[in-house]
Formats: C-alpha cells, structure tokens, sequence
C-alpha cells in the first residue's frame, strides 16, 4: 500500500494517502462505472482517474470499454488491506439531506414550467445547476435554519435559478441577484417581470467591489462559488459583505471532486481565523447537479472509461452554513488577479480557458 501511495503521490500535485486509495478501492468493489466509481470515492476527480491508472497498470483493476472491473489480484490486495465495498446508510426520504420538502412540492410544477428554456450552463463561467428538487431542497433547508421567512436575501451567481424557487416559495421579504453572465441576468430579470415575482437583478463581476447599497443590507446570502481557494475566498467575502451583523447566514456548495479535504481544511481556517464566522452546518452530498454539455470537452479524456459521458448524476456537492459573529470582518475592494477556476484540483484540465 505505501508504495502504491507513493508512486500515485508522483502522478498528481494532490497529497495522497493510503485512506485516498482505500476509498478509490473500495468504490471499484461497488461499481464498474467511472463516474459511480468518483461519486463514491469522494476524493478529486484527478485524484481518482489517476489512481485507477495506476492501479491498471500493476494489475490490480483492468478497463473494458467504459468500464473499471477489479481484477483477481486486485481483489486479493482488497482483502490483504481490509478495503470493502462502499456501503450505503442514508435516509431515503430525505437522501441525508435532513429536511423535507414536502411544503414546497406544490411548486415544483410551476418551477419547471417558467425555467425549461432556461440558458444552458457555458464553460467561461465554469457553470453547472441543480435540478428542481434541489433548489427548493435548498429553500427547505434555509426556512428550516430561520434564514429565509420575511429575510432579505442575496444570491451571489444563480445559475441554479435558486431566486425563482425562492421567489415563488413567497417566504423572503426581499430577493437580490448578482450575476455575470448577461443570459442569466436576463432570464432571471425576463421571468421576475412576466411571473411578478419582484426579484431585484443587477449585473456584477464579483471581482469588483459592490455597490454600497448593498453593503450590509441583506440577513442571508447564497452562492455556489468555484472551487479554487482564491474564488472561494472571493464569493464568501462578497457574500459576508452584504450582511446587516452578528447572527446573519451564508450558505454555499463545496465538493470533493475539485478540492481535497486539505483545500477543506485551508478555507475553514480563513473563514474562522480571518473573517470571523463559524461553521454550523455540512450537510453531505446535499447538492446533485444536473450533467452539463460540456464536459467531455473539459477534460483530458485518455483512458476509455473517460471517453463515455455519464448517465447518472455524479458530481456532488455538500451544503456548507456559515453564521457571522460579532466582529466578523467586511472587505469590500477590487480583486482583479484572483484565479477563479483553475488549480491542481480542478476538473477543467486544460491550462488555458
């Protein structure tokens, strides 16, 4: 095992360990599908691709086609190192999520109806959305916690259409959207006018300071920021620039596919060391996203299992809650060179966008 963690150490920039290669195993006990084979590993996407070459190369998993099978010597390596197969314990009425979404289900017609010709997700944003379920998932979590009924609410990006769920939910007192894509803008805007929904829309690059008005004004935001620790940090802060004080929420999605638990554990000691605020919540695999059309065009397709796009939803994010202090700290400035979406983490593959 610890030559087999070493020789994947010198394949990625990511840090392996042997509890890495154990979930990796584990998931290939468990399924023969690439993308199932990511989801249940919950380690980096490159991680993982680069663990099962390794692994294909000493024998130990073999490739047909799309698929990843174990082989004889592999399992026998399973059993010398006590790897099993992924189990599967989490609640099936609310798939772990802890909330029901039983009061909000009579909107999930009308949700669907006003965003099925909604702007599908483009690479330059590095965009990906949830389905219905999951955005009044998100609803449902936010009027569970308080941070929604009568609230002013800020989302930071919407590319999942969370303002229209929330909107249509009739719970915040005010809805506020910052987005940079100027499709978003205007469907969002566009479908607020026709359904009278008064969501406020304002284009913005959240790479520059915001509008004053809008400095702690608002009890809740939302955002679903990229992943890399710069655009992290830059979409919270923009985020905890706009609450009013002290016992005000944040909520946002981070995953396993594009950021190691040690890029976890980086962002939580900025949240708490630098900026003030607590982590009360991390609800697991909250978030399941649609597939995008882009993505075998993302990503270095050079083994066969790559080459098949999936057919079920794999990428996954857990829902993180954040509550301000007392003294928790606004930077309200131009940050202009922030890298937002790439690192030795990302899904995107290629060095240029």
């Amino acid at each position: 095992m610890d030559l087999l963690v070493s020789k994947v150490n010198k394949r990625t920039t990511i840090n392996v360990t042997s509890r890495d290669i154990d979930k990796i195993l584990s998931a290939t006990l468990s399924s023969s599908n690439l993308w199932e084979i990511i989801d249940f590993s919950h380690r980096p996407f490159k991680l993982v691709v680069e663990t099962l070459k390794e692994l294909q190369e000493r024998g130990l998993v073999v490739f047909k086609n799309s698929s990843i099978f174990p082989t004889k010597e592999g399992r026998k390596f399973c059993k010398r190192y006590n790897v099993t197969p992924k189990a599967n314990h989490g609640c099936p009425a609310c798939w772990g999520r802890t909330i029901s979404l039983a009061k909000f289900e009579d909107f999930l017609p009308r949700f669907e109806q006003i965003t099925g010709n909604r702007p599908e997700p483009i690479m330059e944003f590095d965009q990906g959305f949830v389905g219905p379920l999951i955005a009044f998932a998100r609803i449902a979590l936010l009027a569970d916690r308080g941070d929604i009924q009568g609230k002013e609410v800020i989302i930071l990006g919407d590319d999942d259409l969370v303002s229209l769920a929330a909107a249509l939910s009739g719970l915040p007192k005010r809805i506020t959207v910052l987005e940079v894509d100027e499709r978003l803008v205007d469907f969002i805007k566009n479908t607020s006018e026709k359904e009278n929904l008064r969501i406020e829309v304002i284009p913005h690059d959240l790479r520059f300071k915001l509008p004053l008005d809008l400095v702690g004004s608002f009890d809740t935001f939302l955002t679903d920021p990229p992943e890399t620790i710069g655009g992290l940090e830059l979409f919270i802060a923009r985020g905890l620039v706009t609450l009013k004080g002290a016992g005000c929420a944040g909520y946002f999605g981070l995953t396993m596919i594009e950021s190691s638990l040690q890029k976890w554990g980086e962002f939580q000691k900025i949240l708490t060391h630098k900026y003030g605020v607590i982590i009360t919540d991390i609800i697991h695999d909250f978030n399941i996203y649609d597939n995008w059309m882009y993505l075998l065009d993302s990503i270095k397709d050079d083994i066969g299992p790559l080459k098949e796009a999936p057919k079920m939803h794999w990428y996954k994010s857990s829902m993180f809650r954040i509550e301000t202090l007392q003294d928790f700290l606004r930077v309200n400035e131009d940050v202009l060179s922030v890298e937002l979406y790439n690192d030795p983490e990302s899904l995107i593959w290629t060095e240029e966008r």
